[in-house]
Parts: C-alpha cells; structure tokens; sequence
C-alpha cells in the first residue's frame, strides 16, 4: 500500500488520465444502461403494471396483442376453466389524439379495461376510472406532453372525444405516452373491436395456467417476460444495447491494460532496482494491483454520479431509468476489467532482470 500510495503522489498527471479514461468508460456503460432501461420500461411499463401471472393471446398470434383477437365465448370459457382465479379481458390500440383546442397530434397507445378489475390503474392525481367510468387515465408522460386534468382529448380519426379524468404513473406501453379507457367504450375509438377483444390477463398457479390451451381451444399463453420479449422490435433493441456495453467493457479492458503496460515499462529500471535492493515481485505485483482497484473504484463511482446526473436532467425528456442493482454488477465488472488490465504488467514485472536494469541507470 506505501508503494503504491507513494506512486501516486509522484507520478499525480499520468495516475489521473487512467482514472479520467475509467471515468468516461464507466460513464458510458451506465449512461447506455440508463438509455437501455428507460427504453425497455417504455415499452413494458403497462404490462409489468398489470400484474398479471399469465396473458391470453389467440392462436397464430404469436402472443402478439395488435394480431390477436378473442371473442366472448373464448373469455369466458378462459374465466371458468379450472386454477383461473381471475380473468380479465383487455385491448390496445395504437393511435393518435389531440386537445380539443389544439390541431397538434400526439401518438399514443390506447389500453382499454374493464373498470372495476385489478387491471385498472390508480390516480395518482385526479380520479380513476372506477370512480369515473365514462372518462380516461393519462400516464404521466403525456401530461409532461402537457395535457391536463379536465382537458378533452380527441381521437383521431374517429372523432371520439373523452375527457381526461385523472393522471397514473408507470404505464407507457410501446414507448409512447398511454391512455387508460373504459373496455366498454374502446369500440368509440376502434370499431373493429367490436365483441372481441385483444387478450385477456390471468391470474392463478401458473403450473396449472400453462395447461389452459389443453383445456380452451384456439388460445396461446405465456408469462409477462414471453410477452414483452414479443413486442414489436424490444429484443433487438435491447440486443443492440447490451452488445454496446459489451464492446464497451471490453475496450475498457484493453485500454487500462495498454496504460498500466506502458506505466510499467516507463519505470523498468527503478524496478529493476527495487528489486536488487530485495524487493520481491510479489511486492511489487501487490503495489500494481492496489493502484488498479483505487483506481478502478474511483472512476467508477465518477461514471456512477455522471450515470445518475444524466438521469436527474433527462427525466421527463428522455427515456432513462436507474437501476441500482444493474448499476452495482456493471460498476462490479468494470472493477474486475481494470485489475484484469494490468495483468500484462505483472508478467513484465515477474521478468524484470535487477543487472539489467541497474546498468541501464549506471
């Protein structure tokens, strides 16, 4: 440790631009993390909220919601069939609304519900649409869009006009703002959603929910993960980003081994000596890897606050969403990489010859 300590403070400029390159490599990683769960959540948000054990779709679907279409006889025989403790049907509808005073047009994704099921969101602020069945739940990101409460949304190009009644949080689906509405009143908005519905989410032992294609003809199930892994386009979006961050922890690896290489081969000679005087590699290969892990843990709490300062200004203007455990293994992994980095170095300290490197100070 008095090594390395001693290090640093001769040698404060080159120790900083190492701790500077692990600083912008961890900020990258978590910021690109931040951008991969802010997308992933935007296009999920509503059916992780559903908490529902398993999802309905009809066959030749591909658990698809806009493909798949069920009638009133598949629901309720869904409902009555044995281990379905809860049964609810649901639609989603992709459109476009605007404010009854503005000719601005705003995408958005329509989930019909039935109002008094567990499918039906809370107010955050407003009323839901238990208590105000006739009206619509907006998510918070299309009241940063700037539609408020008592605002008349009108839907385009069916002409549907329905008030806004309250405000939820957590429920953007395909990563456009989300309309909670009334099932019964999804045929204003979608007439050909007229006696069907897109799916239907249960609630039971999933063991025993699995076997329902057995038992209902012409149905597919899947749990939450099998349905959002479907979405249009998620899986190669989030394989797309994960292959980012690979690239670029591994970059980060052959950087930090390149800076530790070329600090240790500027220092052979004082090396060279120390060992002559008696010190040990092991002494010195201990010096090296202590300065790796400081090193490594001081850029990696910088690339966690630039991580989380990223987040505190892009909230409600991009997709962006922290999460500290993912934040934990990747601040890990980086660690790892910037002590596995300086193996080269080692090796070159194991060889260094003390003769050789005395004559080359003599």
């Amino acid at each position: 440790m008095f090594l390395a300590l001693k290090e640093f403070k001769h040698a404060k400029l080159r120790y900083a631009l190492v701790t500077g390159v692990i600083a912008m490599v961890a900020s990258l990683v978590f910021i690109l993390s931040g951008l991969a769960n802010g997308l992933a959540a935007g296009n999920s948000e509503a059916i992780e909220s559903m908490d529902a054990d398993r999802f309905v779709t009809a066959v030749g679907a591909e658990l698809s919601f806009d493909r798949s279409r069920i009638g009133p006889e598949t629901v309720q025989a869904v409902t009555d069939a044995d281990g379905v403790e809860d049964a609810q049907p649901f639609s989603t509808v992709m459109g476009n609304v605007r404010v009854s005073d503005s000719d601005d047009l705003v995408s958005v994704s329509v989930i019909a519900v039935p109002v008094e099921s567990f499918l039906a969101p809370g107010a955050t602020s407003g009323t839901s649409l238990a208590d105000n069945p006739e009206g619509i739940v907006i998510d918070q990101s299309l009241a940063n869009e700037g539609v408020e409460i008592g605002d008349t949304l009108v839907f385009e190009p069916s002409g549907a006009e329905l008030e806004v009644v309250g405000i939820t949080d957590g429920y953007q689906y395909r990563l456009a703002p989300t309309v909670i509405m009334n099932l019964d009143r999804i045929t204003e908005i979608q007439p050909d959603l007229e006696n069907v519905v897109n799916a239907i989410a249960v609630r039971g032992d999933g063991a025993t929910l699995d076997l329902l294609p057995e038992t209902v003809e012409n149905i597919e199930i899947a749990d939450q993960g099998t349905i959002i892994q479907n979405l249009p386009g998620y899986t190669e979006q989030s394989l797309t980003l994960l292959l980012i961050q690979v690239f670029l922890v591994v970059i980060a690896a052959g950087i930090i081994a390149a800076f530790f290489f070329i600090l240790t081969l500027q220092k052979m000679s004082e090396l060279g000596v120390m060992k002559a005087l008696g010190a040990t590699t092991w002494v010195l290969a201990k010096a090296l890897i202590i300065q790796s892990i400081i090193l490594g843990i001081i850029g990696v709490l910088i690339g966690i606050a630039a991580g989380c300062l990223v987040w505190y200004l892009a909230e409600g203007f991009v997709p962006y969403q922290v999460r500290w455990e993912q934040m934990a293994m990747y601040g890990s992994i980086l660690l790892i990489v910037a002590i596995v980095g300086t193996l080269l170095s080692l090796v070159r300290i194991a060889r260094v010859d003390p003769l050789d490197a005395i004559n080359k100070v003599a």
